[in-house]
């Protein structure tokens, strides 16, 4: 029996839109990912200034595998984080949430406070992990966290890392990456997307860089500093073997990478409301579906990294998410004004968070206003972070266009702008 060559040029095409309709579906999958349900791995860096790097001009710093992510990505250089404290923006990115709203607004509770009732009114909120896992996605956590085990935010996945300062929390970047790619290996034989959330003590202390790369800084005469600069590269160096085996694994092409830092570093660093602390880049990596791009003027922050995360992978975020996805182009566009807070170290109560509260922050087109707490919680300030540009003051106003820096403090010239701003804060600081 002959079959016509048309009539078996017709069986062939509809096998053919029946497979692909099929591979759309996600029901045959290599990695487990397809194009709506991308693989996504979030680099958070640790400590880390928005200035040093090499894409941003560094005259020092080498970060050669991040700069490549900024170039061939979509990089925010307006970048922020809503506190300049480590656990409180992680939590951020975690929920999507203003500290004020999730509720953790500092490292630790005050002396004698019990940690589990400091932490758990948190646990409640809708967690980015969690809403991965349950549309499928298999989730690891590696690196730093700071509230007992990562399961309880919806990580199917982690290394043990429950530590603060030390174990399997501090091992991964610095003694090995198996554990991710090991992560990466079970998803593909599971058929699942995967979310790695890598989040190493790099360049976070301690400074203990490894003499190869210490000795590229013999030439920086601060020895402390050079230390910090061995570990920036370090952390690079991570990147860059993450990012090859993502090549490696075959999954690099339907991987969305982010990358931010928690929060900055140096004199006016760490736990500061300047630019040194709570400013980093933000970068968006999607070969194929994020066009490169330089953006130097709009306003991002980490608390656009939740939705910006479950939007890519199909999944509705929360009502409760005020954040933004950063890879719509209009809502980017749209929006002008930035809200950051600032609190001590250890915050005074889970439930009050303007009893821990020092600085309250509107970011608006080209300037900044940094309202300090006329009656701040009565503990010594931890960090140089706390240092005041202008003691006495409690307004200081910049215009970071023409001063990134914030060397010249505009409020008592510019009045009216303190005002409109003051309002916008006013209008924005809402505790539930």
């Amino acid at each position: 029996m002959r079959i016509h060559r048309n009539h078996f040029r017709l069986w062939f095409i509809s096998i053919v839109a029946l497979f692909e309709l099929i591979l759309g579906q996600g029901l045959i999958a290599d990695d487990g990912a397809t194009p709506s349900r991308p693989n996504v791995v979030l680099i958070i860096s640790d400590d880390h200034a928005w200035t040093d790097y090499s894409f941003a001009g560094h005259p020092h710093a080498k970060t050669p595998n991040i700069d490549r992510l900024a170039t061939t990505g979509l990089t925010y250089t307006r970048g922020y984080v809503t506190t300049a404290i480590c656990s409180p923006s992680l939590a951020t990115m975690l929920t999507g949430l203003h500290p004020h709203q999730h509720g953790i607004t500092g490292n630790d509770p005050v002396s004698g406070q019990p940690r589990t009732a400091w932490i758990s009114p948190f646990f409640k909120k809708p967690m980015l992990p969690k809403l991965l896992a349950e549309a499928g996605y298999l989730t690891l956590h590696t690196g730093k966290f700071w509230m007992g085990d990562p399961g309880r935010v919806g990580f199917t996945d982690d290394m043990g890392s429950t530590g603060r300062h030390g174990g399997k929390a501090l091992s991964i970047g610095r003694k090995s990456m198996k554990p991710i790619y090991d992560f990466m290996d079970k998803a593909k034989e599971m058929q699942k997307p995967f979310f790695v959330w890598y989040a190493p003590f790099l360049p976070h202390t301690p400074h203990n860089p490894p003499a190869r790369l210490l000795d590229k800084y013999a030439g920086v005469k601060n020895a402390k500093y050079a230390k910090y600069l061995a570990m920036i590269e370090w952390l690079d160096e991570t990147c860059g073997e993450l990012m090859g085996q993502l090549k490696k694994k075959g999954v690099a092409d339907n991987t969305l990478v982010i990358y931010l830092a928690d929060n900055g570093w140096n004199e006016f660093g760490k736990a500061s409301p300047y630019e040194n602390g709570v400013r980093t880049p933000v970068i968006a990596h999607w070969p194929g579906t994020i066009q490169p791009r330089k953006d130097e003027r709009r306003l991002v922050t980490n608390i656009d990294v939740a939705p910006t995360i479950l939007t890519a992978c199909g999944v509705t975020p929360p009502l409760s998410m005020s954040g933004i996805n950063l890879l719509d182009d209009m809502a980017v566009a749209k929006r002008d004004t930035l809200f950051l807070s600032n609190f001590a170290h250890n915050m005074v109560s889970p439930t009050e968070p303007e009893k821990s509260l020092w600085t309250r922050s509107c970011v608006h087109g080209k300037w900044k206003l940094i309202a300090w707490i006329k009656n701040p919680p009565k503990q010594r300030p931890w960090s140089r972070g706390h240092r005041h540009k202008n003691p006495g003051v409690n307004l200081e106003l910049f215009d970071l266009l023409a001063d990134p820096h914030e060397t010249k403090n505009l409020a008592e010239k510019h009045p009216e702008v303190v005002q409109d701003l003051l309002e916008r804060i006013d209008g924005w600081w809402q505790v539930d």
